[in-house]
């Protein structure tokens, strides 16, 4: 039902705000209230007579248009009528305490300042991350969602029946596609949804992920890493230049950008496990860190830090072994000092025939179910290298929140409900 009092006159009032209705507060006089709208991304405050709120009874989250006249750019307008399009009900949550970790109302916890702040970051980083790679000469590209060959990345697959005996996965990374892409188009990115089959939800971990992947020929792991570092800096230096109001407006701090502007520091997987040590954890060597001891190293840093020289047994069929040293693989991890985890993973790709075999054999891989991926190395394997960005642990630790889920709009969590 629509509601108008208190006609306009005959100039016609001015539309004042447009939207959904936030708050309504006491105002200094005692017969106004002060009518909090939140329209074009941002809180409108208009002074409302109180008999005429009464009268057409705005509740939270109705969408109204108040007219009235204009209070000039120091004080808010004053209502003359309000049109409620549509009259909400009560709530079943209430967003000034939102419930992060839920999903059932997540449709309507999207309206809290700080998942609209959320969608708004995301977009910004995109963008951003985007500028950065186009300067570079890079191109982004398409890559498929559904495949054959699983990339083996970290969790298990998601599999269905695809046609006749076929049985399709879907991607865990991208990072394949844009390695054969290489050999066409040499500079490369997708930005692609990812699954992972977690076992459990963490405060960094979900089922459906978004990544950034970037490859190039005739690049080394010192160039990637380089690369890592500028793009993450670039990313704080416009969020730091351009967004103060949309950290404000979601009630974050921006403290945490100064470290990311920082030059990263780099430790070798050796030097990861004597730092542990010192820090009084015991790790296997060769054994991937746990939670608690990934978030004692990042713990010990001040800015972002780059874990490099993995052991081969650590990574995949994919990286090739260094130089001079076949114990080791030209690989690096970027982590968040901020207990958001590797932020991003990259790294030399194998690029000789007779090695990529090898290694399928030593991972214990199907040959002939990568027979398509030797071939990109049979028929002119070019030297390249590539990294992996974590799109929505990026976006958190750039927002400088706790918790994956408040960087994601709609997460999809291990045996949680896909609703909505």
């Amino acid at each position: 039902m629509v509601t108008a009092l208190k006609a306009r006159n005959a100039a016609g009032p001015q539309l004042l705000a447009r939207g959904w209705v936030e708050k309504i507060i006491e105002a200094p006089d005692p017969a106004m209230r002060i009518l909090q709208i939140r329209g074009g991304n941002r809180i409108v405050e208009v002074l409302v007579d109180k008999d005429l709120l009464a009268e057409t009874d705005p509740t939270a989250q109705s969408t109204v248009e108040i007219f009235g006249r204009s209070g000039g750019t120091r004080s808010p307008g004053i209502a003359e009528s309000i049109v409620v399009r549509n009259r909400a009900q009560p709530l079943p949550i209430d967003l000034e305490i939102p419930d992060y970790a839920a999903t059932r109302y997540r449709h309507l916890h999207i309206r809290t300042p700080l998942l609209r702040a959320a969608a708004m970051f995301r977009h910004y980083v995109q963008k951003y991350a985007r500028e950065y790679l186009d300067d570079l000469g890079f191109y982004f590209v398409h890559t498929p969602v559904l495949t054959e060959a699983s990339c083996v990345c970290s969790g298990e697959v998601f599999t269905f029946p695809y046609y006749g005996k076929t049985v399709a996965n879907l991607i865990q990374s991208p990072w394949m596609y844009c390695d054969a892409l290489v050999s066409g188009v040499e500079r490369v990115y997708a930005i692609n949804p990812s699954y992972r089959r977690e076992r459990e939800p963490t405060e960094t971990h979900l089922v459906e992920i978004w990544q950034l992947q970037v490859d190039l020929c005739w690049a080394t792991n010192d160039d990637i890493m380089a690369m890592e570092e500028e793009l993450i800096q670039h990313l704080a230096g416009k969020l730091q230049k351009n967004h103060v109001s949309l950290y404000t407006d979601a009630g974050l701090s921006m403290a945490h950008l100064d470290a990311l502007l920082k030059s990263y520091h780099r430790i070798t997987y050796d030097e990861s496990l004597d730092r542990l040590r010192s820090l009084g954890y015991q790790l296997a060597y060769g054994d991937d860190y746990t939670k608690e001891q990934s978030d004692a190293l990042s713990a010990s840093f001040d800015r972002p830090y780059f874990i490099t020289h993995y052991p081969q047994e650590m990574k995949n069929f994919w990286f090739p072994t260094i130089p001079g040293d076949k114990k080791f693989t030209p690989s690096n991890d970027l982590f968040a000092h901020t207990g958001h985890g590797e932020i991003i993973g990259g790294g030399e790709r194998v690029y000789d025939t007779k090695e990529l075999e090898q290694n399928l054999e030593i991972f214990g891989h199907d040959l002939d179910e990568f027979d398509w991926f030797v071939e990109t190395r049979k028929y002119g394997g070019v030297p390249h290298a590539g990294f992996s960005v974590g799109f929505d642990r990026l976006t958190a630790m750039l927002m400088g929140v706790d918790h994956i889920n408040k960087a994601t709009l709609f997460p999809r969590l291990p045996y949680g409900t896909l609703r909505p």
